[in-house]
């Protein structure tokens, strides 16, 4: 039924006009509004010029439905999450592919509390679509649409007025800084962020057309603009975002890119040691987390893969801060979403109150280095693949919390299926690149004993 659509709790996504159509957005919004029973839905959208086709069909969805509509246009993710919240909202869309090629979009889905699905929502949502009924409203109910304007303002207002921030401090150092926002949806409110938080900035790759102007993740190798900005315009520290906005990626003064598990260590770093206290992040997260929680004498939890599992452990467990080390950032005095802007204000509010330069900041963490490779399931079954590999190590080395997690005593590996791809992402960290690469050919060898050899260059 869902040919070349990728579904699951990171929503629904798949190339435009292959798995991801007009007729799908209005099947899954309908499905949606019929599982809400009704009620306002947010829709908001990231830059890709497929967003309009998608959002005029999203919105078509949730007024069959009986839903009405507050339309925000293009904003950041966790700035549509928050006014879901705000606005009393039943729930949310955002029309975002977040970090996937220029050809694809997707539907993200938002629960009334501004927290995205859960697993076991997604499954309710995914039955109602599948096995219907939807809600029809008659031509005297159906859902009012209409433009809702304060999304930015609202959520300026809740970042700057942050209880963690010494604002005054902030504005008094004027920092210098360079943004990269892939052109995409944090183009205009974060360079606005920066300004409020008193910064002097440099933004590039912010024209908002939604046309990525280098691969839109951003990974270390992407940054190549960013990391000249800030040397060219001597600023004290670079920040990329992802289309959707809802991860951070940083660079220090010299134009050294820190990488996204680096720039959530710098967060969390920021956050205990103004309010120590329980950590959660997802069971791929570096090992450095740990090491940060560990210097404040707090704990680290883990949790399974995905930003609703991580805001389920931080509100089930109390946590001040966590997040993933893709360089999601979630801070619950906010809201228990992944947000860019957030992570963006703790970091320069730990910069302004230090005489330390970025560098030397995150110089003082402890080295790991980790491996990704992208396994290619092709016909095989990854839990298959998965319960075989287990076979290969000892039980206490285990752990199941996602996939399959293995302790080595030097480092560990992980594999398990993505959220967003037909693929395997397997994951070994280490103290050094060399050690960190052994265990990756230990994890490819197992995987490939199971499914027959793939070469795959690591």
């Amino acid at each position: 039924m869902f040919t070349g659509l990728m579904t699951g709790i990171s929503g629904v996504r798949g190339v435009v006009g292959e798995g991801m159509t007009p007729e799908v957005a209005v099947l899954w919004s309908g499905g949606f509004g019929t599982w809400l029973k009704g009620g306002k839905v947010v829709v908001g959208m990231d830059s890709r010029p497929s967003g309009v086709m998608l959002s005029m069909a999203v919105k078509s969805g949730l007024a069959a439905a009986g839903c009405d509509v507050d339309d925000v246009g293009v904003v950041p993710t966790p700035v549509c999450a928050m006014a879901v919240e705000r606005r009393g909202a039943s729930g949310g869309i955002i029309i975002t592919a977040s970090h996937n090629p220029q050809e694809w979009n997707a539907l993200k889905f938002v629960r009334h509390d501004g927290r995205m699905l859960t697993a076991q929502d997604f499954i309710a949502l995914e039955r109602i679509v599948t096995e219907g009924p939807l809600r029809s409203a008659s031509w005297d109910r159906l859902g009012k649409i209409q433009k809702w304007d304060g999304a930015d303002y609202m959520y300026l207002s809740a970042v700057t007025g942050l209880g963690l921030l010494d604002l005054d401090r902030l504005k008094g150092k004027r920092i210098k800084v360079a943004i990269d926002c892939v052109n995409s949806a944090g183009s205009k409110i974060y360079p606005e962020l920066l300004e409020a938080l008193g910064c002097q900035v440099t933004a590039i790759n912010s024209d908002g057309s939604g046309i990525f102007p280098h691969p839109p993740e951003p990974h270390s190798e992407n940054l190549g603009d960013l990391r000249r900005a800030v040397v060219e315009e001597q600023c004290s520290v670079g920040f990329a975002v992802d289309p959707d906005g809802d991860r951070l990626s940083a660079v220090d003064e010299k134009g050294n890119p820190l990488g996204e598990e680096l720039t959530l260590a710098l967060a969390v770093q920021s956050v205990l040691e103004k309010n120590p206290g329980l950590v959660v992040v997802n069971s791929l997260t570096s090992q450095v987390v740990n090491d940060v929680a560990d210097s404040f004498g707090v704990e680290c939890h883990r949790t399974r893969v995905g930003e609703a599992n991580v805001a389920a452990g931080m509100k089930e467990l109390g946590a001040v801060v966590g997040g993933e080390g893709n360089g999601g950032i979630i801070l619950p005095e906010l809201h228990l979403v992944r947000d860019a802007g957030v992570g963006m204000a703790l970091i320069l509010n730990r910069l302004a109150g230090t005489k330390k330069g970025l560098e030397e900041a995150w110089r003082a963490f402890p080295e790991y280095k980790m491996q990704k490779v992208a396994y290619p399931l092709r016909d095989s079954d990854a839990d298959e693949i998965i319960r075989n590999v287990a076979t290969f190590y000892d039980h206490d080395q285990l752990s199941r919390i996602d996939g399959l997690r293995v302790t080595f005593e030097d480092g560990w590996g992980q594999v398990r299926p993505s959220n967003t791809e037909p693929i395997l992402r397997v994951y070994t960290e280490a103290r050094t690149m060399d050690k960190a690469k052994e265990l990756m050919h230990q994890m490819l060898a197992s995987i490939n004993e199971t499914v027959g050899e793939i070469r795959i260059d690591v």
